[in-house]
């Protein structure tokens, strides 16, 4: 993605720079993974990048020494990004807290909630047999946390008065007027995939598809992946629509199950460079309203290079 994104600013000599940083980001996604720190694997690599980059630019050029002036003024633009800093780092204290304390994470672990599902079985045969759903835990779900690392935040601000303090109400405003729509939009996306997957019809896509490619079907494991991004808007939903499809297909063909959804949440994150929510939303941001269809064409033809390779990966992996 690096390496595409450099290609297309016309940027080919940043290429090895990309793929140090792409490494570091893995290094650091990959040690996170595989450590209690799972929810922080995401941003710990992104964290990691951007450090990386600014550490790189710096050693590559030194800046000029500011006047007093030009410093002053830099030291008061940097104290809304160094509050918002403090608050991911109020984040991650938080979660590394609770993830590396056994204890407390075992003692709030017991507040659980589940859903019981009673058997059902389709016209066509298939049963589903009774089960219960997906434990839910609010007291260890890093939702909880981010909630509670935005209200201590609201707290510091007022009291330090920092900047944006005054500001916070419009803020809660304006976050509720864009997860609104989007939440509804999960909770109906969850609601078909939960459907479909009870009642048996993800299971009969992924035979029939199974059925059909055999072997092959990892080579379009990753564009199964894009095209749920493609057309719900989010590697989120694509998740929740197609990765029991790859869970039931990866059983049918005896692949390691891990590799398809593997392939699927990669082509899934993928399919936002071409989603036109995610276009249109990355066009009115930057000024490019009515170039849709211009980005698009440029990016349409990374994504399905890499889902190639990806694809090719993931055959091989299977």
């Amino acid at each position: 993605c690096g390496i595409s994104a450099a290609l297309i600013l016309q940027q080919a000599r940043t290429i090895p720079v990309v793929l140090a940083l792409g490494l570091l980001m893995a290094a650091v996604q990959y040690g996170l993974a595989v450590s209690p720190l799972v929810p922080l694997s995401v941003m710990g690599a992104g964290l990691a990048g951007m450090l990386g980059a600014v550490l790189f630019a710096r050693l590559r050029r030194l800046p000029e020494k500011p006047s007093k002036p030009a410093e002053s003024n830099a030291a008061i633009e940097t104290q809304p990004l160094l509050a918002g800093l403090g608050s991911y780092s109020l984040l991650t204290v938080l979660l590394a807290v609770l993830f590396l304390t056994p204890k407390l994470y075992g003692g709030l672990s017991q507040t659980v909630w589940q859903m019981h599902f009673p058997q059902v079985i389709s016209a066509t045969g298939a049963v589903t047999p009774a089960s219960v759903g997906q434990a839910i835990r609010p007291l260890v779900h890093p939702g909880t946390y981010i909630l509670l690392a935005a209200l201590l935040s609201t707290v510091v601000y007022r009291a330090f008065s920092l900047p944006g303090a005054k500001q916070l109400p419009a803020a809660f405003h304006k976050t509720w007027k864009a997860a609104a729509p989007v939440s509804l939009g999960i909770l109906s996306m969850v609601a078909l995939a939960t459907l479909m997957d009870h009642c048996g019809m993800t299971f009969l896509l992924a035979q029939g598809l199974s059925r059909g490619l055999g072997g092959l079907f990892p080579l379009v494991s990753p564009l199964v992946g894009v095209l749920g991004a493609f057309a719900t808007g989010s590697n989120n939903n694509s998740n929740v629509l197609f990765a029991p499809l790859q869970n039931n297909a990866a059983t049918l063909l005896s692949i390691d199950p891990r590799i398809l959804l593997a392939a699927q949440t990669t082509g899934g994150a993928l399919g936002s460079m071409i989603a036109p929510a995610k276009i249109i939303v990355g066009c009115s941001t930057t000024g490019l309203q009515g170039k849709d269809g211009e980005v698009l064409r440029i990016t349409i033809v990374y994504c399905i290079l890499i889902c190639l390779g990806l694809g090719v990966l993931a055959w091989l992996l299977a």
